[in-house]
Parts: structure tokens; sequence; C-alpha cells
């Protein structure tokens, strides 16, 4: 027989919106064990290591991955956030928010939901020294990011964490306190006025 979980309404989605490497996955998977609720965690990086994209990169026609793919891949990453929060999953996402589109395109879509957004910032020569020591990074992604894209001045966020320093117990702590103590508000991830 199927098994049919209570309804408990829709999940909950906490984003954490920062950098390439400025601590985003270590923090997600820390408030991931230590969360009273099952949260599934979610990240495009995920996404892309389970071999969903095809390695063929071209400068134009439909394998050009920053003008064809890579649009196409963000739209539907960000589609499938209310789908897995429709059916009743708790999310903690792990995003970097790279154009105001993007976050007005999830405000919309999450609307309905229940959304704590958290911005994690990290000092830039951090970030620099943690792409430099991954080795998987292109150096100065994360710095861009926050420079030339400006990730972090598209609107407010719900809560923010500094993690220069690494990822320590009172950093997860205090997102976890501020969490449970938020007001539950709907279609929370609101623009810059």
């Amino acid at each position: 027989m199927e098994p049919t979980p209570l309804n408990k309404g829709p999940g909950r989605v906490i984003i954490l919106n920062g950098a390439s490497s400025s601590g985003k996955s270590t923090l997600a998977r820390a408030l991931q064990h230590a969360l009273d609720e099952p949260f599934l965690y979610v990240s495009s990086d995920e996404f892309v290591a389970s071999g969903m994209l095809p390695e063929r990169r071209d400068d134009e026609g439909p394998f050009s991955w920053w003008n064809e793919m890579r649009p196409r891949f963000f739209k539907g990453f960000h589609r499938c956030l209310p789908a897995l929060a429709g059916a009743g999953n708790d999310l903690l996402v792990e995003h970097v928010i790279e154009f105001p589109t993007w976050r007005e395109s999830l405000s919309r879509l999450l609307a309905d939901f229940d959304v704590f957004l958290v911005g994690v910032h990290c000092d830039l020569a951090e970030i620099d020294r943690r792409e430099r020591e991954r080795g998987d990074r292109s150096i100065g992604e994360g710095r861009g990011h926050v420079e030339i894209d400006g990730i972090h001045t598209f609107g407010p966020y719900d809560f923010e964490v500094d993690t220069s320093d690494g990822v320590s117990t009172a950093h997860v702590r205090s997102v976890v306190t501020a969490w449970r103590s938020r007001n539950t508000r709907l279609g929370m991830l609101r623009s810059k006025a």
C-alpha cells in the first residue's frame, strides 16, 4: 500500500543567498542537521553535480551556456522550488541570486509560501582565498557576485550572517533562532522598494 503522509500544508522555505565560496553549502548542511524538522537541501550546484547538464558548451547556438542553456536551467531551478514546497516539503535552498529579475521571479513563485531569506556575507579576500584553496571555482567568481552583480543590493533580508571566519555553531544557532522567532509571513522574498 502506498504510504500517505499527514497533510501538514505547504512547506516552508529558507533561502541562503550569498556569493560563491561564502560558506553557503557548509551553513546549509549544518542547518539541515540542526533543525528539528526535516528540510530538503536544494542547490543548483547539486543539480549540476548530478550530471543533468550536457558537457558541450559553445559560444553560440543551442549549446551556448550563457545565452541559451544557463537562463533556461535557472528558470527551471526556480520553478522547482514551489513544486517541492507545494508538495509539503520544507526546503533549505542554497543560491546565488545574481540578478534583480531572479529575485523578482522568486518572489512571485514563492508568494504563497513562508519564506525566510538569509543573506550570507563573507570578506572578499576570504572568498578569494577559499576559491584558490578549493580549486573548482574560477578565481574572482565570488568577488564578482558581490562587486559586479551586487547580489546583496536587490532588497532586504530577514536575517544576515557573516561567515568570514567560517561557519561556527554560533552562526548556525543564530540562524535557527532567528528562523524560529520570525513572524510567519507569506511572500516575504520582497524586492527593493
